[in-house]
This record gives structure tokens, C-alpha cells and sequence, in this order.
């Protein structure tokens, strides 16, 4: 540190005789100020001795605090002190401008400039250009990597190997599930007419989709093809490379250059990050009983019209593709979180009839992968198998007609198979199928055996209402799909009894009620992209359905 002296000057020992008196004077002005002030000082207060200690002084009133009447001010809070970020040390910076000179001497002048350490590989050979201004070491060894096949690693002692591009190992971790699945849906048409004459019309119609999903089988294939096609296109590459998976384990071994491990970093994150994107399907389907006035249908021109929200309207007709079916898509733009779109257009639709709400589920699906939701119920019958009796010569029976029944069940209820596809920018295509069953009616076997021997079997009569279609929505925007209608007839026969069936006056003491009534059937599909699947992120509106201590679930 650099002190500055002060120097005394000769003509400052010069004392005059008149700063001498007036020091005198100032000094008895002081002494006499003294001295009254101790005149005025009021006396102390007497010491009153309680034993052998000193009373404590009074304190002051709570009450009188909290109401202001006291000169104690409040306390301040102060802020934690924000402690100062630390310094960063940023890289040194170099320029390097060369012309076809090999590259041995380009790393060991780079190396002697920057003080560091430095092995180079006696393979390391070829000659490179490069003008590099104002870059880091590691900057210049990249762009030195573009042109010659090398590599190079930094050890503890901060020493810099430099060697040629071999092949070498490396494991990838990848974290998706080991499942193998195929989803098949299929669709049959059969109609046959056959007339008196011996003609016949026949039609058969068949719609089938198949699907594979095989993650680390494709995965593990897309990278051998990858290594293959980089290793055909650079000229000095070793095309010996391996990839081997352990799907239990949720890692991938690949040995390959450095060059290609780069390649192959990148196609796996993107791999990773398009698959584990997930979408959570929200569906509504509602039951329209049409009033008089609207028999034809809802009227969707009429919803858009009378609604605040964004609706677009596409109405698709069947066509000779079976691919195309017979639905009206109605696609509503809301993007809420608390689905309000949805229950403001089911309120909308009360106009046109009666509305009853056949079932709400939500099911969450990963990007390109099946999800199947069923709520249903399985109605159990019995089919029966006769081995009719056996009569002999005679006409007396030697073996009794045997009956083996077996059993049976058929779901009835609502069955929706989806599978999403996520775009970059929240579009999500969907491949839709929802199916509702329901049982009409019992129909006795009209097996003759059966009735010979008074046995009654009810089979049900099954009746489906299902589509499928191929849609593109964007997230948290709302897909309705329309227009399946069918008209049910309900007879009701009521009389007195006894009386009602007596033969042409009993319709005199009964009465017959034929109701019809015609529904449409609604579905509402809303996606909704998942980026972050937790409570503090994507999924926060749906903390209030959880108990506030958790699940309630008792480990001990």
C-alpha cells in the first residue's frame, strides 16, 4: 500500500504571543461553563436498598404499547444480506490463422502458447487450415475434429490426450418402459339376400388396424442404421460398430467414433423426448332424447350461433371408403384448465331434448402408444349344447337327451380405444374408436329339444353403437363427434287382470301405450399435452380431488 507523508514546514514553529492569550482565554471560558452546568444538574434519585439489591426499573405497559402511547418505535425488519455472486473465471481466448500445415505442429504450438500439457498420438497425421479468432482451446479442438479424425480428453492433472477417432464403447441410459404390445381392431360388414327364385346379393366388407409397438427393438435397429449410413458416408470410419441393448436395465451400449457418438446423442434425446411426451384425453359422451322439434338432429348451426365460444364446424359423409365415417366433428376452442368449454356446450344442447350423460372418463396416453379404457359391465349367459335322446327299435328311450351348458359374457357399457400422436407445436392427431352397448332385449333359443323339456334359455340381444375416426385437435381444444341417432319403440300393456284377456272385450279393460323416441348419441374428446405430470405443474387443478393427509393408505 502507498501512504502519503505530510511534511511540517519550519515557519510553523513560529508561535505568536497573541495565539497564546487567547488560548488562555478560551481555556478559562470552559472551566466557568463547567461549573454551571453542574449547578444546574438535578439531583439523583434517593437508592432505596431492598435488602441487598437494587429495585428493577418500571417497564413499560403492554397495553400501552399496543395502543401507541409509547415513544419505543416498532421494530424494523431488515432483509438476509444477498451474498455477492463468485467471480467467474472466463477461458482465455486465442487466434489461430494456419494454411494446409500438419496438424501435429499446429497442436504443439497451440499447446507451447497456452501453457498446457500435451500428448499426441504417433497415429495423429493430415494436414488442416483454420482461421480461428478470439476461441477457446476446446473451440479450436472441435473445429480441428471436423477435418481430422481425432479425439481428445482432458485427465486430472489437467493434461490434454489427443488420438485417433477409434471406435470405443459407450452406454446411453434410456428410460422407457420393456413392453411389447400390438393392438388390433377390426371391423366385419356381412349382409346376404336371398330370393325365391334362387338369386342371392352377397357383401362383405372388412376394415382392419393393425399396430406393433416394439420401443427398444426400433430403437436399437435405428441406431445400427444410423451408424451404418455416417460410417458409409466418412472416408476414414471403422465400420465394425455395435449396439447392444438391455432393455431391463434401460440402457444402450454402442461402440462406435466419437463423431458418431455425437450423431447418436442427439438422435436419442430426441427420440426420448418425443416419446415420453404424454397427453391426457378427456371424454364426455351424452345421450340427446330430441324433442318433436328437433327429430331431424341437433342442430349444430344453432349451438355456434348461440355460444361465446370458438366452434368450427366439418361435417364428414360416408363415402366407398369405409376409412371415412358417418360423423359430425365439431371442434371447439377453449384452452381452459377446468374444462368449462365442455359443460358450457352440454348445457347448450339441453335445448334440443332431454340430455343424459352416459359416461366421463379421463385416461392419460404416452406419445404414439394404444390406451384402452372400459367401463362396462359383463352380463353373464348360458349357452346350451343338446345331445338329443336315444330311441331304440323298439320306441323306448335308451339314453336320456344330456344338456351341458357353459357359460358366457358380453360386455356391456362404454369401450374407447385411442392413440395420440404430439406434435412440436401442442397439435395432437388422434385415432379414435368408442364403442356403447347396450342389451335391448332377451330372445328365448328356439332350440326344439329345449322346449320339449320346458327348458327356457334367454340369450341377449346386444345392440352397438361405435365409430372411429382419425382427427387432428390442438391441446386443450375440444373434438365433438355426432350424428348417431336411432329410434326405439317401448310397448307397454297394462289391464285388469283376468279381464284383459278375455277375447274380444279385453281390450275393453286394458290399455296399450307405444312410446317412440329417438336419441343421438355425443362425443366430446378433449386433449390436453402433459409437459411437466406433477401437482406443481401440468397437473395442479386436480390437487383438490386428493385428501389434504394423503391417499389414507395404512402401511402398518
Amino acid at each position: 500500500m502507498l501512504r502519503k507523508n505530510k511534511k511540517i514546514l519550519p515557519e510553523a514553529l513560529n508561535v505568536d504571543a497573541r495565539n497564546v492569550a487567547l488560548s488562555s482565554l478560551t481555556a478559562v471560558f470552559l472551566l466557568l461553563c463547567s461549573c454551571t452546568s453542574n449547578q444546574l444538574q438535578p439531583a439523583l434519585p434517593e437508592i432505596v436498598e431492598s435488602g441487598r439489591h437494587l429495585e428493577a426499573p418500571t417497564l413499560p405497559n403492554p397495553e400501552a404499547a399496543s395502543t401507541g402511547n409509547t415513544d419505543i418505535p416498532a421494530v424494523v425488519s431488515t432483509l438476509p444480506l444477498i451474498s455477492l455472486p463468485e467471480p467467474v473465471e472466463e477461458p482465455d481466448l486465442y487466434s489461430v490463422s494456419v494454411m494446409n500445415v500438419p496438424v501435429r505442429d499446429l497442436l504443439f504450438t497451440i499447446a507451447r502458447d497456452a501453457a498446457i500439457n500435451i500428448d499426441i498420438h504417433p497415429a495423429i497425421t493430415g494436414q488442416v487450415s483454420l482461421n480461428a479468432i478470439d476461441q477457446t482451446i476446446l473451440q479450436i479442438l472441435e473445429r480441428l475434429s471436423q477435418q481430422i479424425d481425432i479425439r481428445w480428453t482432458f485427465d486430472q492433472g489437467n493434461n490434454v490426450l489427443v488420438e485417433p477417432d477409434s471406435a470405443f464403447w459407450r452406454t446411453y441410459e434410456v428410460d422407457y418402459v420393456n413392453v411389447t404390445r400390438t393392438a388390433e381392431t377390426s371391423t366385419d360388414i356381412a349382409t346376404s339376400i336371398t330370393s325365391g327364385g334362387g338369386g342371392n346379393n352377397n357383401s362383405t366388407a372388412n376394415l382392419t388396424q393393425t399396430s406393433n409397438y416394439d420401443f427398444w427393438q426400433s430403437l436399437t435397429d435405428n441406431v445400427a442404421a444410423l451408424l451404418t449410413d455416417i460410417s458409409a458416408d466418412a472416408a476414414n470410419a471403422e465400420t465394425n460398430n455395435s449396439v447392444v441393448s438391455s432393455p431391463e436395465s434401460g440402457l444402450l451400449n454402442v461402440r462406435a467414433t466419437a463423431r458418431q457418438h455425437s450423431e447418436v446423442q442427439t438422435f436419442i434425446n430426441l427420440v426420448q423426448r418425443r416419446s415420453l411426451a404424454q397427453v391426457l384425453i378427456e371424454v364426455t359422451v351424452v345421450e340427446v332424447s330430441l324433442s318433436d322439434s328437433y327429430q331431424s338432429g341437433v342442430d349444430w348451426n344453432a349451438v355456434v350461433s348461440n355460444s361465446n365460444l370458438d366452434i368450427s364446424f366439418d361435417q364428414l359423409v360416408t363415402g366407398a371408403n369405409l376409412n371415412n365415417s358417418p360423423t359430425n366433428v365439431l371442434n371447439i376452442s377453449g384452452n381452459d384448465d377446468t374444462g368449462e368449454s365442455v359443460s358450457a356446450t352440454i348445457r347448450l344442447l339441453s335445448q334440443f331434448g332431454d340430455l343424459k350423460v352416459l359416461s366421463s372418463p379421463r385416461i392419460m396416453a404416452l406419445n404414439n402408444q394404444p390406451a384402452m379404457l372400459r367401463v362396462v359391465d359383463n352380463r353373464i349367459y348360458f349357452t346350451i349344447d343338446v345331445t338329443p335322446a336315444v330311441i331304440g327299435v323298439n320306441g323306448n328311450i335308451t339314453s336320456q337327451a344330456i344338456f351341458t351348458s357353459s357359460v358366457e359374457t358380453v360386455p356391456v357399457g362404454f369401450v374407447m380405444t385411442v392413440t395420440p400422436q404430439i406434435s412440436n407445436d401442442d397439435q395432437v392427431t388422434l385415432n379414435v374408436r368408442p364403442t356403447i352397448s347396450r342389451i335391448v332385449r332377451f330372445v328365448n333359443d328356439p332350440n326344439p329339444e329345449l322346449a320339449a323339456s320346458g327348458v327356457v334359455n334367454a340369450i341377449p340381444e346386444i345392440q352397438v353403437r361405435e365409430m372411429e375416426s382419425v382427427m387432428k385437435v390442438f391441446s386443450g381444444d375440444i373434438a365433438v363427434l355426432g350424428g348417431l341417432m336411432q329410434d326405439s319403440l317401448d310397448n307397454n300393456n297394462t289391464g285388469v287382470p283376468g279381464l284383459s284377456r278375455l277375447p274380444g272385450i279385453g281390450g275393453l279393460f286394458s290399455l296399450r301405450d307405444d312410446t317412440s323416441t329417438k336419441t343421438e348419441l355425443i362425443i366430446f374428446i378433449r386433449p390436453v399435452v402433459i409437459r411437466q405430470a406433477s401437482l406443481e405443474g401440468d397437473l395442479e387443478r386436480y390437487r383438490q380431488y386428493l385428501p389434504e393427509n394423503g391417499l389414507g393408505i395404512n402401511n402398518s
